[in-house]
């Protein structure tokens, strides 16, 4: 809907630079924002200075707005939406807006600012849903903590990345967003910290000498001249979480379902039949492992990777690789499902999202990280990153990998030291009685066992041919 930046000045000798600066960023802003622009400076001594204007802003929109004294700037570049569309603009029209103790910028929505501008009785000359924050702040925002913003700030309703000057302390600036994005810059040499919707409008090329940072979705900050930054977090924290665990049934994942229960955390498995060929062996040991952990556990059947094909890990797909005794399938992706564990993971999101569950977990480990990309820790974090614009307003779901930081040994050395179903996992790719023993989990999952000196509790194959791990 807009674009919102700011900047926090805390080197005043170099206002023209910084002000140079941030128009720079504001002028990108209109990226995000054609309909209006508005730029507002707070002072030292509380004086403020604004220009708006109904046109696109350029470089030398601004200059001249900041003196010596200036202590801050917050902006708007604004993208009206239908619902709100005024035909005729006035300076009323366009952010920030400002009440008696503070300037506001906002990204998003405000449902319920008729509701909010009857309850509080706030004076309001425009139809834009953002004017009622500033009036609505000095109605709840009495304790002036950053905690407390948090805790008033629940009473809006939609989406929201605020940027907030309280003229009063014109050394801070307070920001607050849900699913709509902030990003912060420190530039060391101007001396100033520049906010925006967007680093691309922070970036300053090849030679960055700013410190560039996207704040969490779902909290407050305030960030102050001493370079000090509190953080509160809008939703919680929930200490005992419900966890839905993809689990296939092997050793990762019921490692991993087990620990989160030995931590405390309520899980329920979440099992894949994708028509592969160990199918039916990895559906018969999730449902015993259920029991066994005394866990719910629901089941998916799909035929979309059946559709989408490519990999020798399905039935009808091919040859599993068994070269060098098995370790050739253990160091390369050669049975690579396309794009399985996120296909798997957005599932899980979705049904997490739709049961009340905190997290998604699965048994992501660095072992496997070494042949396939979506082991990578990485691939977990980006998908935290995501998560929030996944899910709905309000609502979080975590993206979690208990041995994540484990390679296979140490896996296995966790699931004996926390008494995990080991026997009642199926490791291997094929589907027959007994695990096949050359196959690439095969060989590592007898590597690990050896390693620890324990006797693997699950039978192989004894076919000719089958080599014994050294």
């Amino acid at each position: 809907m807009c674009t919102v930046s700011g900047v926090l000045i805390i080197k005043g000798e170099n206002y023209r630079d910084i002000e140079r600066r941030f128009a720079e960023i504001v002028a990108r802003g209109t990226d995000r924002g054609r309909d209006s622009y508005g730029v507002i400076v707070l002072d030292s001594d509380g004086a403020t200075r604004s220009i708006k204007a109904t046109r696109t802003p350029s470089p030398s929109s601004i200059k001249g707005l900041f003196t010596p004294k200036t202590s801050l700037a917050i902006a708007n570049n604004r993208a009206e939406p239908t619902t709100e569309r005024v035909d005729h603009k006035s300076e009323e029209d366009i952010q920030p807006f400002e009440s008696e103790h503070f300037i506001v910028t906002h990204n998003g929505l405000i449902a319920n600012d008729r509701e909010i501008e009857a309850k509080y009785n706030i004076p309001r000359r425009t139809r834009i849903d953002s004017a009622v924050i500033p009036g609505f702040l000095e109605s709840r925002w009495k304790g002036g903590s950053i905690e407390s913003l948090a805790e008033d700030i629940r009473e809006l309703k939609g989406s929201y990345a605020m940027i907030i000057a309280d003229k009063r302390r014109p050394d801070r600036v307070f920001l607050v967003q849900n699913f709509k994005p902030i990003y912060m810059a420190y530039d060391y040499e101007l001396g100033a910290v520049f906010f925006s919707s967007l680093d691309d409008y922070l970036n300053y090329g090849p030679t960055d000498r700013a410190n560039v940072r996207k704040l969490r979705p779902y909290t407050a900050v305030e960030v102050d001249r001493n370079l000090s930054l509190k953080q509160v977090d809008l939703l919680g924290q929930r200490e005992r979480k419900k966890v839905l665990v993809v689990a296939s049934g092997g050793l990762d994942s019921t490692v991993a379902a087990t620990k989160l229960l030995k931590e405390g955390h309520e899980i329920t498995l979440l099992h894949f039949n994708y028509r592969h060929k160990a199918e039916e062996k990895e559906r018969e040991a999730i449902r015993r492992i259920s029991r066994h952990l005394n866990v719910d556990f629901v089941e998916v059947d799909t035929d979309l990777f059946r559709i989408i094909g490519g990999s020798t890990l399905l039935k009808g797909e091919g040859e599993i690789v068994r070269g060098n005794e098995g370790e050739e399938g253990a160091e390369f992706a050669h049975e690579w499902v396309p794009a399985r564990n996120l296909v798997f993971i957005a599932i899980a999101i979705a049904i997490a999202e739709a049961k009340g569950y905190d997290a998604v977990a699965s048994g992501i480990n660095l072992e496997e990280a070494g042949a396939y990309p979506d082991n990578e820790m990485e691939f977990v974090r980006l998908l935290n990153a995501l998560s929030p614009y996944a899910v709905g307003p309000n609502k979080r779901v975590e993206v979690l990998m208990p041995v994540g930081n484990l390679v296979k040994h140490e896996i296995v050395k966790l699931g004996l030291q926390l008494g995990a179903p080991l026997h009642l996992t199926w490791s291997c790719y094929e589907g027959g009685e007994k695990h096949c023993g050359t196959c690439g989990p095969c060989y590592m999952r007898k590597k690990a066992f050896k390693i620890n000196g324990v006797e693997d509790p699950v039978e192989y194959q004894e076919a000719k041919g089958v080599p014994t791990v050294s």
